[in-house]
């Protein structure tokens, strides 16, 4: 059954009407006809199914047949902290972080990171990013949207970090392989992954790091691109956690 999402106020009505980019992914892209059946989430825990009953030239109209409440996501929950990439990197880890189960992603401006300072560009680009997010939950049939947050500094994140339930990811010299690193941490509600730009971690950075108490983690002797990376720690974690069920 095809999802869309709207927002929570709608599912305290009998009646939803779906209008712009969730019409358009409905009418054109799904291409359900009157009489069909859809599941609307509110992104907050609810889901109702709802049946198509009247298909307008700009919007729809759907009659809400049952409400119930969705489980929570599995825990632990996957953080990324990505240093900034090439913005056509970041659409496409944006899309394979919602499939793989990311809770939610802080893009960071680094030393090397693509973007250093904010912008007004940049802001259109969070706008892009999360509509991105939500057609990905719809394409994989994902019930709760991932967040991304407003870019700012790494230190800014750093500060805030679990130095027991953060990994550190580096391509050079590193203390820890990645099956150790993730053993050592045991039964975790949230797990933050660091993850460079393309250029990595510059040496003050990883200072910074190692400050906090967050060694250099390595996921092998090969250096990877910032979405192999991305996509290679999540399903570690994943698998570890035995979220792959």
């Amino acid at each position: 059954m095809r999802r869309f999402f709207v927002s929570p106020q709608d599912l305290e009505n009998p009646s939803v009407v779906l209008k712009d980019d969730e019409f358009h992914h409905l009418k054109n892209v799904c291409r359900l006809e009157e009489g069909e059946k859809v599941e609307l989430l509110d992104g907050q825990g609810k889901v109702s199914v709802a049946v198509i009953k009247k298909m307008e030239k700009k919007q729809a109209v759907l009659e809400v047949l049952e409400t119930s409440v969705i489980a929570p996501m599995a825990q632990p929950h996957i953080q990324l902290v990505l240093c900034l990439p090439r913005f056509q990197k970041m659409d496409d880890i944006i899309q394979k972080s919602v499939e793989l189960g990311v809770k939610e992603i802080f893009p960071v401006f680094s030393e090397r990171s693509f973007v250093k300072k904010p912008s007004e560009d940049l802001s259109g680009k969070i706008l892009r990013w999360n509509k991105i997010g939500l057609e990905a939950c719809k394409q994989s049939g994902r019930a709760w949207p991932m967040e991304i947050h407003e870019t700012q500094e790494l230190n800014h994140v750093l500060k805030k970090a679990d130095g027991d339930t953060s990994l550190f990811l580096y391509e050079g010299e590193s203390a820890l392989d990645i099956k150790k690193a993730v053993e050592k941490i045991s039964s975790p509600q949230t797990i933050t992954v660091f993850i460079g730009a393309e250029g990595g971690f510059s040496p003050q950075e990883v200072a910074s790091f190692n400050s906090r108490g967050l060694k250099p983690i390595t996921l092998g002797d090969l250096v990877l691109r910032v979405e192999t990376a991305c996509i290679a720690i999540i399903s570690v974690i994943k698998y570890h956690y035995n979220l792959m069920r």
